[in-house]
């Protein structure tokens, strides 16, 4: 018989196998059904309610171009909002003393969210001294946490005059605000010379900002707040 003959009538060559014209075939079924789908996970919302924030200052903050008015009152704070637990303080014709500034929490029983305490350059202006000055600060900041706020620290702003008294205030201001675990917000360094008094274009006085002035400090305002509200 030829190979070929062999190979069509189902013989098998290798030594030892016994074909059988009766095994059962392969298989030729496929699974066709569709895989179970993997469910999505469920994204995790990020969004925060907005923080509520005020304001206790010895500067003239209710003008409509000061640095407060043009961040946080207009809204342009990312995730903060204006508090109105503490009125705007109306414009004064001289920086308001620390003694001055604290006559506006007489009024307040309780607080929430954060103060941004702006003060220390009235008592400058009035020949204190920065470690007195200092002292008077920190009553005012333990006055905000009595009534259930948290206070921010801002840095006294430029002197023509007191340049070197407020650089050694501010110098105070940063490190009493590290010991006591509070966020200190720079309203100096923008708008200062290296003495301490104002650069050039930022004030028309020697004491608060101009408009210039006050959209710099806006704006970093603006940029550094976000970070210093944040809930511990």
């Amino acid at each position: 018989m030829g190979l070929a003959a062999m190979a069509l009538s189902g013989f098998s060559l290798r030594s030892g196998t016994n074909p059988s014209p009766t095994s059962p075939s392969a298989s030729t079924s496929f699974d066709l059904s569709e895989p179970t789908p993997t469910p999505m996970p469920t994204p995790t919302p990020t969004s925060e309610a907005p923080v509520g924030a005020s304001i206790l200052s010895d500067q003239i903050a209710s003008a409509e171009t000061s640095w407060w008015a043009l961040s946080v009152s207009a809204g342009l704070v990312p995730g903060v909002i204006e508090s109105t637990e503490l009125s705007v303080v109306p414009d004064a014709p001289t920086l308001l003393t620390t003694a001055e500034v604290a006559v506006r929490l007489d009024a307040v029983p309780t607080l929430s969210g954060f103060v941004v305490v702006q003060a220390g350059a009235g008592d400058i202006n009035n020949g204190t001294d920065a470690t007195v000055a200092i002292s008077n600060i920190q009553a005012l900041w333990q006055a905000v946490q009595a009534r259930g706020g948290v206070p921010v620290v801002a840095l006294a702003p430029p002197s023509d005059v007191y340049g070197a008294e407020v650089i050694e205030l501010n110098g105070l201001l940063q490190t009493s605000a590290a010991a006591n675990g509070f966020g200190v917000l720079d309203l100096y360094t923008p708008v200062a010379a290296p003495d301490g008094s104002w650069a050039d274009a930022y004030s028309i006085d020697g004491v608060s900002a101009d408009a210039a002035g006050a959209q710099l400090l806006a704006q970093t305002a603006i940029t550094q707040l976000p970070q210093l509200v944040t809930p511990k």
